[in-house]
């Protein structure tokens, strides 16, 4: 028995020395033109798919990805934050990404044989050692499925073309102006609160992996001048007349405490303290009170305490009230 230790020692050791001359005299070649060792692709990419498969949410938790509008936001992400890797429809991968060892797989090949709760895992939390980045943010999920939805289209072989502009304001436009739902409207919103949502997102203090990565497209000192372009109107306009007095909305809207004033007097048309609400896309609304009420968005006190105890149909109560102003 002690024999049989001590050969296990010794080749242990022989292991060991071996893994460090390896590593510490750089004898593994790294390049990328010399590949992988037979066997290694095989090995790494047949676990990426078991880990994928084991980790992905359940297929019950997929919501309808045939939002129109859904599709068109994600579409507008790829196009900034994808394509340049797997190229899209209407834009084929550069040689230098065709270099890549692994390299990025042609985006029909990419999601051909994978279910839209593992693609959303995928393009979440990315994939360690290939090139392949996860989410901007961690605690956004929601924002990931309107790529899965576009991915879909992709897979069933009827994708929308992906956005192509480099100039600040046409790129912004692309999504504000053009896709309602989830995205806001900004042209009733005033210039100087647009420009402090710029510069919340590109801080961080905002967690939107999607606005992220839309203001880093952006130069930084554009952004005054852009929010003003993409605000028609000025601080003490208002954008819309009154509302619908005898509706669930109109009455959670108008009530508050004594620790937490109603929605109307930071949100209604004379108050100057949050975004007007009045005439915005009703989607969007209930999903940012969502993300207040669950603590994903926390960087006003003020608004976390207003939006903790909401019930899913005050919510689609009070986003229907303001929407429809």
């Amino acid at each position: 028995m002690r024999r049989v230790l001590l050969t296990f020692a010794v080749l242990a050791g022989f292991g060991l020395t071996g893994a460090a001359a390896v590593i510490g005299f750089g004898l593994y070649n790294v390049s990328a033109h010399a590949g992988h060792w037979p066997g290694v692709s095989w090995v790494l990419h047949t676990t990426f798919r078991s880990a994928v498969k084991l980790r992905a949410p359940a297929m019950e938790e997929v919501p309808p990805l045939d939002d129109p509008d859904l599709i068109a936001l994600g579409a507008g992400h790829y196009a900034t934050a994808c394509a340049m890797c797997h190229g899209a429809p209407d834009r084929p991968r550069s040689a230098t990404i065709r270099a890549m060892v692994p390299e990025p797989p042609e985006i029909a090949e990419a999601v051909k044989d994978w279910q839209p709760n593992e693609l959303h895992w995928i393009v979440q939390n990315g994939v360690k050692m290939s090139g392949m980045p996860g989410w901007p943010v961690t605690d956004r999920p929601d924002e990931v499925w309107s790529v899965v939805a576009w991915l879909m289209t992709v897979r069933g072989g009827t994708p929308s073309p992906v956005p192509q502009t480099s100039e600040a304001e046409a790129y912004c436009r692309t999504c504000h102006g053009t896709i309602s739902g989830p995205v806001p409207r900004l042209d009733i919103l005033g210039p100087d609160y647009i420009a402090d949502q710029m510069a919340a997102y590109r801080g961080g203090f905002r967690p939107s992996g999607i606005m992220e990565q839309a203001m880093s497209m952006v130069p930084e000192d554009q952004d005054a001048e852009l929010a003003a372009a993409l605000s028609t109107r000025g601080a003490g306009d208002s954008p819309s007349g009154p509302g619908v007095a005898n509706s669930k909305g109109a009455v959670l809207a108008a009530k508050g405490s004594r620790d937490v004033p109603a929605c109307v007097a930071c949100h209604g048309a004379d108050a100057s303290k949050g975004p007007r609400l009045a005439g915005q896309n009703e989607a969007y609304i209930a999903d940012q009170l969502h993300l207040w009420r669950d603590g994903v968005l926390d960087h006003n006190k003020l608004m976390a305490a207003a939006a903790i105890e909401l019930t899913d149909q005050e919510i689609a109560d009070l986003a229907a009230y303001f929407s429809g102003r």
